[in-house]
């Protein structure tokens, strides 16, 4: 996984979380989780400093996953994003979130990006994959910018804060990456 970290350009910089990360990380999940908790289920089960501490404990001692990644601009915690794959190397799905102060600056969907090129080429995936809340344009936003297919509706495939919702799953094979945008 030698393509980390990776330069997003525009300050930007994607890699791995480090328990030093800990405190910036909080203080932004805290900062952020009236916007977060309606769309990612982990937040409602983070509720203190503690919790938060044995993710990043756990994502930190295995070295064999991308799940805890983060976007730092100016050297500052804005964003996660994580890339999980099956035991077998056939797929992947990523996930991901920005600080509000750093939406629409392009840097989820370069992140994005860096990591499915580790996906495809380091660890050999053959598919990845992006479910993002039907109503969550934003969110919706990337995979259809980087030339995923839409593949359909997972009917109350995610719990946010206000109940269960529906998921648009998207994906992209190893095939189609090097001819998407």
């Amino acid at each position: 996984m030698s393509a980390l970290p990776a330069d997003l350009g525009d300050r930007a910089v994607l890699r791995r979380l480090t328990l030093a990360d800990l405190d910036e990380i909080w203080a932004l999940i805290e900062l952020e989780r009236p916007r977060l908790e309606p769309w990612m289920p982990w937040v409602d089960l983070t509720r203190t400093i503690d919790d938060q501490r044995r993710w990043l404990e756990g994502v930190v001692r295995d070295q064999g996953t991308l799940d805890g990644c983060g976007i730092f601009v100016d050297g500052r915690y804005a964003g996660g994003v994580g890339l999980r794959w099956d035991p077998f190397g056939v797929r992947g799905e990523i996930g991901y979130w920005i600080a509000s102060a750093e939406e629409g600056r392009g840097l989820v969907t370069r992140a994005v990006r860096a990591l499915i090129g580790v996906g495809f080429g380091d660890l050999g995936l053959h598919r990845i994959e992006i479910r993002a809340g039907v109503d969550n344009a934003r969110s919706r936003a990337i995979p259809e910018r980087l030339g995923f297919v839409r593949e359909g509706i997972e009917r109350g495939g995610e719990r946010g804060s206000k109940g269960f919702y529906d998921l648009v799953v998207y994906s992209i094979l190893e095939d189609e990456w090097p001819r998407s945008p």
